[in-house]
């Protein structure tokens, strides 16, 4: 499931919005997240005169992954950070700020249905974590896993999945079985005849594995938590004792970068109204801070940076930071 935002967690953001403007992007996630979906499914537009023209690159045309009884009613499209807020309605600053390259994207259209199209969106996201971190931001609340690949969802009339550095959306225009099945198919032929380099992402197996939802992993590249010097950051979604949380972790450059990280965290949040509370967790160096009714718990170990954000319950925020700290001393042993 996507990461749900609480009462709360909303009004906190205000708060902090409020004293820093500059940051207003991070606190506000939830803002930019955007579908391709919204576009009108019984138009096809015409193509905006911004659009770079096409040139075949390591992708090639997109219509050698299109399935029998689909065609393609216009020429492919490319859009760079210039110009891609003409494709995606001036929601670009997301895919921007986590390191967008070049969008192809083209659309297909059943032979004996014009009606009933599909658009392929392939983001090249220069790395196999940007395209993850667009994918897990733009995640939509209806999501069921696939095994399609590594991280992978579909919804009623849509595909999501990330292939090394490619983040790609596949868009139908309605909710129908023929439809679906041409999209898996796109996705399954994308998958085998797009060679890219086998990567992890190791911060995920640092979160402990109790009271997990294993489904709701992200990453916020920029201000996150509307904290402008927490960048990479990866979260992870709990339910402990009937309360949702979210645990966060961050591999930082150094020791001293990440216990450094932890004091400027904790006063920014005591500068915009939070106070600092005495923590009973037995990790050192942890700070607690109550502010606005929830609870934000952080720490260091070695070179990680973790904690618990936005919980609007003490005990369970607390539970949970024992089980990640334990959680990555082992790993720091």
């Amino acid at each position: 499931m996507a990461r749900t935002v609480s009462r709360t967690e909303i009004t906190v953001g205000y708060v902090i919005l409020l004293a820093l403007v500059t940051i207003a992007s991070g606190v506000f996630l939830s803002q930019f997240r955007y579908s391709p979906a919204i576009i009108e499914s019984t138009v096809i537009e015409k193509q905006s005169s911004s659009i770079s023209p096409f040139h075949a690159g390591t992708l090639g045309d997109l219509s050698r992954f299109a399935p029998n009884g689909l065609t393609p009613p216009s020429t492919p499209e490319i859009y760079n950070p210039e110009n891609l807020s003409d494709k995606i309605n001036g929601k670009a600053e997301l895919y921007l700020s986590a390191g967008f390259r070049r969008l192809l994207t083209q659309r297909f259209a059943a032979s004996d249905n014009p009606g009933a199209w599909l658009e392929v969106y392939v983001y090249n996201m220069g790395s196999l974590r940007q395209a993850f971190a667009v994918y897990s931001m733009q995640r939509r609340f209806d999501a069921e896993e696939l095994e399609l690949a590594d991280f992978a969802y579909h919804t009623e009339n849509a595909l999501f999945f990330v292939h090394g550095p490619y983040y790609v959306e596949i868009i139908a225009s309605i909710g129908q079985k023929k439809l679906a099945e041409s999209m898996l198919a796109v996705g399954r032929d994308f998958i085998s005849k797009i060679q890219v380099t086998r990567d992890r992402i190791t911060e995920l197996s640092l979160f402990p594995s109790e009271h997990l939802n294993r489904g709701a992993f992200a990453l916020l590249p920029t201000d996150a938590f509307g904290f402008h010097r927490f960048t990479s950051i990866f979260t992870a979604q709990y339910a402990v004792e009937g309360t949702e949380l979210t645990a966060f972790v961050s591999r930082r450059e150094s020791e001293s970068e990440a216990a450094e990280l932890v004091v400027a965290y904790t006063r920014f949040l005591v500068t915009n109204g939070g106070t600092e509370l005495s923590s009973t967790v037995e990790i050192p160096q942890a700070k607690l801070v109550e502010i606005m009714d929830t609870f934000e718990l952080v720490f260091s170990r070695s070179n990680l940076l973790a904690g618990v954000h936005g919980a609007e319950n003490r005990e369970a925020a607390e539970k949970l930071g024992r089980l990640l700290g334990r959680k990555l001393q082992e790993v720091v042993r």
